[in-house]
């Protein structure tokens, strides 16, 4: 029994080291946005290339590794995620991030555990404990304290984006929840971003946006958003959330905001009034708080495919 509890220990320990891996490596998707901003890419140019680069990727690991594709019933919920909930989440988040702080961009996406236990309760019907009521009224005080932190110093319509960002992702992944099972995540997350990609790079070069300066930091910007902020991430938490289950991996993910709001201090020199990391600090409570196991709004939230 001995060897075997050792090998579950090892497969636990691997499992959580991949989550916390792709957490930290999420946490810097808003620090590459702002660095890609300060270089003058567009946000129509950014998020086109971002996509049609990270799906080319996944479809060259699909071909390698030869796994089902979704099936043919799938195809079409697939492509509505890409192209409505994905893009319309990327757009909101990205376009928040013009406007205000990395960190707080992260901090109010983040409130996302709770729009989902709301909209399950409004949905499918899952009731509201009082655990859940609780950590639903610290989710609102968090927001409400990073929200103040910052009104008197950005435009309002970025922390409008950035709520909007939570929203649109809400939904996303409670739709994901009705579609994704037995679906193959590589395979999904190609089909999904390959939708995203399409309606991105149509937009971008009807408006004169799909050009890109390729000089060595554009390319370099590229890479990074793409293959540590995007694909890394995507297949790190494939791998790792079956070795500890979606309710601990929902919990870990969590270093994600944190990471970006380090990130934004340490790189982009952010800093903020102690209210907002008050603030985000109950944001991320609340977070904790809704991943009890046997919640639909736990299983819900724990996707591979993220902002």
């Amino acid at each position: 029994m001995e060897p075997v509890q050792r090998q579950s220990n090892r497969r636990s320990l691997l499992g959580v080291g991949l989550v916390v891996a792709s957490a930290c490596s999420y946490g810097t998707l808003a620090i590459f946005g702002k660095l890609a901003y300060s270089h003058g890419i567009a946000l129509p140019t950014l998020l086109s290339y971002r996509f049609i680069l990270a799906a080319l990727v996944f479809w060259v690991l699909v071909a390698l590794r030869a796994p089902a594709l979704p099936p043919r019933g799938r195809w079409l919920p697939l492509v509505a995620m890409g192209a409505a909930g994905y893009v319309g989440q990327s757009a909101s988040y990205f376009g928040a991030l013009r406007l205000i702080p990395a960190s707080t961009t992260s901090l109010l996406l983040y409130t996302f555990p709770a729009v989902v236990t709301l909209l399950a309760a409004l949905l499918f019907h899952e009731s509201l404990s009082t655990g859940k009521l609780i950590a639903l009224a610290v989710a609102l005080i968090g927001t409400v304290l990073v929200v103040q932190a910052q009104l008197q110093s950005v435009p309002a319509l970025g922390l409008v984006l950035g709520l909007m960002s939570a929203g649109f992702y809400s939904s996303y992944i409670l739709y994901a929840s009705r579609v994704l099972p037995g679906v193959p995540p590589i395979a999904a997350s190609a089909t999904i971003m390959t939708a995203a990609a399409a309606v991105w790079a149509a937009y971008a070069g009807a408006t004169g946006q799909l050009g890109l300066r390729a000089d060595g930091a554009t390319l370099w910007l590229l890479a990074g958003f793409v293959l540590m902020a995007t694909v890394f991430p995507v297949l790190t938490f494939v791998i790792g959330m079956p070795l500890i289950g979606p309710s601990r991996a929902a919990i870990l993910s969590t270093f994600e905001p944190a990471t970006t709001v380090l990130l934004a201090v340490v790189i982009l020199g952010e800093l903020a009034r102690p209210i907002q990391y008050l603030g985000g600090s109950l944001i991320i409570l609340a977070a904790i708080l809704l991943e009890a196991p046997g919640w639909l709004a736990a299983r819900a939230t724990v996707q591979p495919i993220r902002e």
